[in-house]
Protein backbone atom coordinates (compact mmCIF):
# COMPACT_ATOMS: atom_id res chain seq x y z
CA UNK A 1 0.00 0.00 0.00
CA UNK A 2 1.56 3.45 -0.98
CA UNK A 3 2.22 5.80 1.62
CA UNK A 4 -0.63 8.15 0.31
CA UNK A 5 -2.98 5.72 -0.02
CA UNK A 6 -2.46 4.98 3.91
CA UNK A 7 -2.47 8.98 4.60
CA UNK A 8 -5.65 8.91 2.20
CA UNK A 9 -7.13 6.31 4.40
CA UNK A 10 -5.97 7.47 7.76
CA UNK A 11 -8.04 11.17 6.87
CA UNK A 12 -11.12 9.65 6.01
CA UNK A 13 -11.14 7.31 8.79
CA UNK A 14 -11.01 10.89 10.68
CA UNK A 15 -13.57 12.43 9.05
CA UNK A 16 -16.24 9.21 9.61
CA UNK A 17 -14.87 9.63 13.38
CA UNK A 18 -15.42 13.70 13.44
CA UNK A 19 -19.22 13.01 12.18
CA UNK A 20 -19.96 10.27 14.56
CA UNK A 21 -18.78 12.31 16.93
CA UNK A 22 -21.02 15.85 16.14
CA UNK A 23 -23.66 12.71 15.83
CA UNK A 24 -23.31 12.84 19.48
CA UNK A 25 -22.91 16.05 19.76
CA UNK A 26 -25.10 17.26 23.16
CA UNK A 27 -29.06 17.91 21.93
CA UNK A 28 -29.53 21.64 21.05
CA UNK A 29 -31.18 23.85 23.18
CA UNK A 30 -32.90 27.05 22.85
CA UNK A 31 -30.78 29.63 25.20
CA UNK A 32 -34.17 31.19 26.05
CA UNK A 33 -35.89 28.79 27.05
CA UNK A 34 -35.61 27.17 30.58
CA UNK A 35 -35.75 23.20 30.80
CA UNK A 36 -36.64 20.00 33.32
CA UNK A 37 -34.25 17.06 32.63
CA UNK A 38 -34.38 13.46 32.94
CA UNK A 39 -31.36 11.77 33.47
CA UNK A 40 -29.80 8.44 32.30
CA UNK A 41 -26.71 6.46 32.73
CA UNK A 42 -26.99 5.34 29.56
CA UNK A 43 -27.22 5.97 25.85
CA UNK A 44 -30.46 3.76 25.04
CA UNK A 45 -31.74 5.99 27.96
CA UNK A 46 -33.10 2.88 29.99
CA UNK A 47 -31.23 3.52 33.50
CA UNK A 48 -32.56 6.70 35.20
CA UNK A 49 -30.37 7.80 37.68
CA UNK A 50 -31.63 11.55 38.55
CA UNK A 51 -34.09 14.54 37.58
CA UNK A 52 -32.74 18.61 37.49
CA UNK A 53 -33.94 21.80 36.00
CA UNK A 54 -32.72 25.10 34.96
CA UNK A 55 -32.37 27.37 38.04
CA UNK A 56 -34.49 30.28 36.52
CA UNK A 57 -33.71 33.44 33.85
CA UNK A 58 -30.96 35.73 33.67
CA UNK A 59 -30.46 39.08 31.92
CA UNK A 60 -27.86 40.35 30.68
CA UNK A 61 -27.72 43.70 28.73
CA UNK A 62 -30.43 43.07 26.25
CA UNK A 63 -30.32 39.62 26.56
CA UNK A 64 -32.45 37.31 28.35
CA UNK A 65 -31.82 33.88 29.04
CA UNK A 66 -32.30 30.59 31.05
CA UNK A 67 -29.58 29.88 34.00
CA UNK A 68 -28.40 26.27 33.06
CA UNK A 69 -27.94 23.96 35.91
CA UNK A 70 -24.46 21.28 35.35
CA UNK A 71 -25.75 18.09 33.99
CA UNK A 72 -23.28 15.41 34.97
CA UNK A 73 -24.34 13.17 32.22
CA UNK A 74 -24.92 13.39 28.02
CA UNK A 75 -27.58 11.07 28.43
CA UNK A 76 -30.99 13.17 28.92
CA UNK A 77 -34.43 14.05 28.02
CA UNK A 78 -35.15 18.01 28.09
CA UNK A 79 -38.99 19.55 28.53
CA UNK A 80 -40.06 22.93 28.17
CA UNK A 81 -40.86 24.49 31.43
CA UNK A 82 -40.64 28.39 30.51
CA UNK A 83 -39.29 31.11 28.07
CA UNK A 84 -37.55 33.54 29.81
CA UNK A 85 -38.22 37.04 28.32
CA UNK A 86 -37.92 40.65 29.21
CA UNK A 87 -41.25 40.70 30.79
CA UNK A 88 -40.58 37.58 32.80
CA UNK A 89 -41.08 34.46 32.21
CA UNK A 90 -44.01 32.67 30.70
CA UNK A 91 -44.90 29.43 29.27
CA UNK A 92 -46.16 29.92 25.56
CA UNK A 93 -49.87 28.58 24.26
CA UNK A 94 -48.59 26.02 22.04
CA UNK A 95 -46.81 24.54 24.99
Amino acid sequence: MSKHLKAGLAVAGLLTAGMAGAALAKTYLDPQIAYSYVLYEDAAKTIVIGYDSDRGCVVSGQNVYAQRVQLHTPYFDATPMYLCTGGGPYLPPEW
